[in-house]
């Protein structure tokens, strides 16, 4: 067997994608009968997405992002564990390490409060998960990530989580915003052309992991949000939409340290154990 042979069998997954794909592309350019003009924007405009740095924007609005991972952690819907959802393309590594009770921000944020609790425990049998660690990331209550808006502190609105030795955890925040996904670029301006806007609604993003568990990655969603029902990327699911409550008895705001109304959710993350 030649060396030739020995790469094509190693290629056969990608061997199978790309004929698949091709024919798809060749089907569609035939029943939609594209016209060279037609072929060479596309082209240009794919040439915009390179250097906007937006393919995984792209796969996103397009919803393979969320299918692909529908597909990936299909494994994963077992009973009442927590429903995985795709991490999006703005997260960072190594946000600042805190034990519970932590922060994802300083006093001083704008926006409204937002105190998240909750417990981190086994899917199988609903034990606590001591020790977990939750990497938490989310936009500003004006809708921007820290890494997208220089007036920004480095990692702000960041923060990894140590759980406690009963799975417990909690943070202060501030209550997210929707967003514009678009902002202009390539991607944004295919979104208008097609009559389609490019909002997401509000939301929290988790990575939980503990040695034993599989790692879930996941987003929580307030309720009652703008585009909570017909997010730009098609990521919005029953199960993790939270639930929300205003606290405004100045008793319990001065036991949370806050002279302000605040807002509170409690939500517990079920893990699946690894087999």
């Amino acid at each position: 067997m030649n060396k030739s042979t020995v790469e094509v069998i190693k290629n056969t997954r990608l061997i199978e994608v790309i004929d698949k794909l091709t024919k798809a592309i060749i089907d569609a350019v035939n029943e939609c009968e594209i016209n060279e003009d037609e072929l060479l924007k596309a082209i240009s405009f794919l040439n915009e997405v390179g250097k906007k740095g937006e393919f995984h924007l792209l796969s996103d609005v397009l919803g393979v992002s969320v299918v692909v991972d529908e597909i990936t952690h299909r494994d994963e819907i077992v009973g009442d564990a927590t429903l995985f959802n795709v991490q999006g393309p703005l997260y960072r590594e190594e946000a600042p390490l805190q034990t519970t009770p932590g922060s994802l921000c300083e006093i001083d944020e704008p926006g409204d409060i937002l105190f998240v609790h909750g417990k981190v425990v086994s899917a199988a049998n609903g034990r606590p998960i001591p020790n977990a660690l939750l990497d938490v990331w989310q936009a500003n209550a004006l809708g921007d990530y820290e890494n997208e808006d220089e007036r920004q502190v480095d990692y702000n609105l960041r923060a990894r989580i140590l759980a406690d030795d009963n799975g417990c955890f909690e943070f202060r925040t501030v209550v997210p915003a929707g967003y514009d996904i678009g902002k202009g670029g390539p991607v944004g301006e295919l979104m208008k052309a097609v009559g389609r806007h490019a909002m997401r609604p509000a939301h929290i993003h988790f990575k939980i992991e503990r040695e034993g568990y599989k790692t879930l990655t996941t987003q929580l969603f307030p309720p009652d949000v703008p585009w909570l029902d017909s997010d730009a990327i098609g990521a919005v699911k029953e199960q993790l939409i939270m639930k929300v409550e205003k606290v405004t008895d100045m008793e319990e705001c001065q036991v949370k340290g806050v002279n302000q109304p605040y807002y509170r959710c409690q939500y517990d993350f079920r893990l699946i154990d690894e087999e």
